[in-house]
């Protein structure tokens, strides 16, 4: 089991703004979808089967079912079923002036989403357009991808992202890792994902206890603790070269790292001056600044980052058990966030900076709650079992978090929620949500 003893980060209330410029019928206007409210109404889009360019059809149906799992899985659309289909997707056209927009209106799609794909020796070509079909013309432009026959995947992602930009004006999180504990033989280890849990690596092999794995803002590293050299000490690995280097190893203990937004400071809990605070170090481990947040012989520790970078939540036990405090850097001042139970870690402030969400034990277990920076509006969204650490998604519409042995991922009002991946292997934990690769 892995103890919610780091911050994270959560999103909740996901207010879309459709930027719709440039669609027509039903959404040529300015429209705002509420995707977490109860009321709100699916957008119903066809995907039917790539078409292959080529004699290779394998993977056809593949990567129309890929894209399906993606636009189902970002709560604004509901992928109609291909059984109702009026025509065939290695028969279809391409262009608008090919497709019966008529019937497919009559099945009940308000988009179409077309592809096809070519495959030659090693690599794959994918173009996909987005129709408007109850206009029936193209929505944007056409898009194009290519790359390695392997990295199929991947495209079909970014045509998944492209799609929930043209809709909605915000990019989906398609093309986004997510890193995580697994336990591998009595050891723990870092290891990372796609999204949907497809792709899982493993990045440390340093035979030991590693947890807290953290992403940089670029996506580029993570920092994380591991145990390798006896005592708990932070580290940065490389996520393409695998290359690590040591950042913290100060005397005593060293434990959740948090990377700055937009920078390469993190905030780490050290225990180097006697008791545990808060320390604000540069992405090569020297001390930059003491926060002395605690009091006394309290510990500090979990700190996690607002999105302006300007204030903290972080836990302390100062008032007895574990309670959740914000901490602003620019006045020194802090709060109290928390007061209702007696156990309540891992604050997570969310990429809108509008909800943080925390783990809070109850009735013999552990569940996600959420609470406004003024601390208001705490409520649950997980309810039963032992539920830990949450991430929030970079879009702000999915946590990611521990349930049990697993990593699960939910919606931000907890109504959806599926497991990340069945592994083969271990016990998962302590997820943490990349960022946008390129801002995609």
């Amino acid at each position: 089991m892995f103890a919610a003893k780091r911050s994270l980060l959560l999103v909740g209330c996901c207010l879309l703004l459709l930027g719709a410029a440039g669609l027509r019928g039903a959404f040529a206007q300015t429209i705002y979808l509420d995707i977490n409210n109860a009321n709100f109404q699916k957008i119903p889009i066809a995907v039917p089967d790539f078409k292959s360019m080529s004699s290779d059809q394998q993977l056809s149906h593949q990567m129309a079912d890929l894209l399906n799992n993606d636009l189902n899985i970002s709560g604004v659309f509901r992928c109609l079923d291909p059984k109702g289909f009026p025509e065939d997707g290695q028969r279809m056209g391409l262009e608008a002036s090919q497709i019966n927009f008529q019937s497919w209106k009559q099945v009940g799609a308000n988009f179409l989403a077309r592809a096809s794909y070519q495959v030659q020796g090693g690599s794959v070509r994918l173009d996909g357009r987005l129709f408007d079909a109850t206009a029936g013309k193209l929505v944007g432009t056409p898009k194009s991808y290519g790359g390695d026959a392997g990295a199929w995947r991947q495209m079909v992602h970014a045509f998944a992202n492209d799609i929930l930009q043209m809709v909605t004006g915000q990019a989906g999180v398609f093309n986004t890792k997510v890193a995580f504990v697994q336990r591998v033989g009595g050891g723990k280890e870092i290891f990372v994902c796609d999204f949907d849990g497809y792709n899982p690596v493993q990045l440390t092999h340093d035979n030991s206890i590693d947890l807290s794995p953290v992403w940089s803002p670029d996506g580029s590293r993570i920092a994380y603790v591991s145990y390798r050299d006896g005592s708990p000490k932070i580290y940065v690995i490389n996520v393409a070269s695998g290359a690590t280097h040591l950042i913290c190893g100060y005397p005593g203990m060293n434990i959740t790292p948090a990377w700055r937004p937009g920078g390469n400071e993190l905030a780490v809990a050290l225990s180097k001056g006697g008791s545990q605070d808060l320390y604000l170090v540069n992405s090569s481990g020297g001390i930059e600044r003491k926060l002395n947040v605690g009091f006394g012989s309290s510990i500090s520790v979990s700190p996690n980052w607002s999105p302006d970078g300007r204030k903290l939540a972080y836990v302390s036990n100062e008032a007895g058990g574990p309670q959740i405090y914000i901490y602003d850097l620019s006045s020194g001042q802090k709060k109290r966030l928390t007061y209702s139970g007696k156990y309540n870690t891992s604050p997570a402030w969310s990429p809108k900076g509008d909800w943080i969400a925390y783990c809070a034990q109850g009735g013999g277990g552990f569940d996600i709650y959420v609470i406004r920076p003024d601390g208001g509006d705490a409520h649950a969204v997980t309810h039963g079992g032992r539920n830990e650490a949450p991430r929030w998604s970079p879009d702000g519409r999915m946590i990611v978090y521990s349930s049990g042995y697993a990593i699960r991922i939910m919606d931000a009002n907890g109504t959806r929620d599926w497991q990340l991946m069945r592994s083969p292997g271990g016990a998962q934990g302590l997820p943490d949500w990349s960022p946008r690769v390129n801002g995609k």
